[in-house]
């Protein structure tokens, strides 16, 4: 098989001329997208990079991107996207693990690039854009020729060691393959009825698989076009929904929040805004009826770096009667729910979420041990807990290891933080578990609120018919910053749950 990067050749053949990436620095159309990637893979090999090579990238969000990530595809070699937010010390871990050959970045990261020069070498790095005096510039690959035809590559040969995001503890390196990057594409088509007119717009790091791979890559398959931004700014995405024809959005919630609050959201024209997807968290009922009535799709949608970061999504024309539920598995995928010991959930029991199909990944990067303890059988086991209810609907409850056990019962945070979440005073949610003497466990809130008043008493008046006693946070702990997150937008409760467990002086 030719793989992922026969599909630049195809669009730059039946649809050269129109537009494939929009960014600040210059558009590409299908036909220079195309030969950009062939120009890098020459100059690729002509570096030494071959069939299950690794290529790591660590850049701010640029067409370049998407250039040598096919250039990849065309050569059998494997693109590592490092999340752009790491420290020296977390890019010295993924490096040792990854072992790139090459590395791709820009200037901006500089300050933290000891590491990857460590592992490759200074002449073995590549800059976008400007390039510091002495350095390469990734300009000098595009001189070697081109590399038109595609290696001989198996649907089971990685493209991608794409890193979990680490929220409950050390990254690990999902390979994922060319199959995969088919197996969501194909998903995603169908589901969101993609077609070549349609335009995303991106506004996260590639790096992260829910932007690089599960968003962007349908588009790369369809032939529609790819606006790129290099950070969210809710004024301007909202003046390329308005000027640049943009027709699909994926966010988080917060992200949909921070939409809603522009001043003048109300006048703003979204009638070219056919879908938001949104995934990392439920979405507010309240911001569901909004985005509706501005006759935007809200998508509900629900992926894992290991399934390629999409797996199961609630159609837009089923938000509203079945708000909370991430859906039903996507074409060419399967999913089912099991107790801990293996036997299969009953409708409405809450168990573990496995996954099946076209999406999941191949194997953690030279981990065998977690390979295995994460696929068994054939089946992925996801650590979320979920719910399915007779009709095949599914809703996540919560991350098994974010679970809390107080006095032998268990507590979802997801459940207490969505009841929380309803008092108008808070801003930002998240409930962890900490050590209790009677309890074993119990619940505190930590709570970004537009009241600095805001107290505990406050809190449980608010949740007291909506809550079980034993579900009711024990303590409140305010916060004037947001709340830490990954890149996926995920709240990172480790990081709450330690700062929690510091002795009271450290905490002042």
């Amino acid at each position: 098989m030719a793989g992922m990067s026969e599909w630049s050749r195809y669009w730059a053949r039946f649809g050269g001329t129109r537009t494939a990436l929009l960014s600040d620095t210059g558009d590409r159309t299908w036909a220079e997208l195309e030969r950009g990637c062939a120009e890098i893979a020459a100059g690729l090999r002509a570096e030494g990079v071959g069939k299950g090579d690794r290529v790591a990238g660590l850049m701010r969000n640029a067409p370049e991107h998407f250039e040598v990530v096919l250039a990849c595809a065309r050569l059998g070699a494997i693109f590592v996207p490092l999340n752009p937010l790491l420290t020296a010390v977390e890019l010295r871990d993924l490096a040792s693990d990854a072992q790139p050959g090459v590395v791709v970045t820009d200037e901006s990261f500089l300050a933290v690039f000891d590491p990857l020069e460590e592992q490759v070498g200074v002449e073995r790095i590549f800059f976008v854009g400007t390039t510091p005096e002495g350095r390469r510039s990734l300009d000098e690959l595009r001189t070697y020729g081109l590399v038109e035809e595609a290696v001989d590559l198996s649907p089971d040969d990685p493209l991608m060691i794409c890193y979990t995001s680490g929220t409950t503890g050390r990254s690990k390196g999902a390979v994922l393959t060319h199959a995969n990057m088919d197996g969501v594409a194909v998903s995603a088509q169908a589901v969101d009825a993609l077609t070549c007119e349609d335009r995303a717009i991106v506004t996260v790091p590639l790096a992260f698989t829910g932007a690089g791979v599960s968003f962007a890559i349908p588009f790369l398959r369809c032939g529609g076009s790819i606006l790129i931004r290099r950070e969210f700014e809710p004024s301007r995405v909202l003046d390329d929904i308005e000027q640049l024809g943009v027709t699909f959005i994926g966010v988080v919630p917060v992200i949909l929040e921070r939409l809603a609050a522009e001043p003048d959201f109300a006048e703003r024209d979204l009638s070219g805004l056919r879908i938001a997807k949104s995934g990392g968290a439920v979405v507010p009922e309240h911001l569901i009826r909004l985005f509706i009535s501005r006759g935007v799709g809200l998508v509900n949608a629900y992926g894992l770096t290991e399934g390629s970061g999409l797996n199961l999504e609630l159609p837009a024309h089923e938000a509203l009667d079945r708000v909370g539920s991430v859906g039903i598995p996507l074409m060419g995928q399967e999913a089912r729910l099991v107790r801990a010991d293996g036997t299969e959930c009953d409708p409405g029991e809450t168990g573990e979420l496995l996954l099946a199909g076209t999406c999941v990944l191949k194997e953690y990067w030279r981990n065998p041990t977690a390979t295995a303890a994460t696929i068994r059988d054939g089946w992925l086991h996801t650590g979320d807990l979920a719910t399915v209810d007779a009709d095949g609907y599914y809703r996540i409850v919560d991350r098994s290891k974010d679970m809390i056990i107080s006095g032998g019962l268990n507590v979802y945070p997801a459940e207490v933080e969505a009841v929380l979440s309803s008092h108008p005073d808070v801003v930002e949610v998240a409930v962890v578990g900490v050590p209790d003497d009677e309890w074993g466990e119990t619940p505190v809130a930590c709570v970004v609120s537009s009241n600095p008043d805001l107290d505990l008493d406050a809190l449980l008046a608010h949740v007291s018919g909506s809550l079980a006693s034993y579900k009711r946070p024990s303590r409140l702990e305010l916060r004037a910053e947001p709340l830490p997150r990954g890149m996926s937008g995920k709240i990172l409760k480790r990081e709450l749950r330690a700062a929690l467990l510091e002795p009271a002086e450290a905490r002042a």
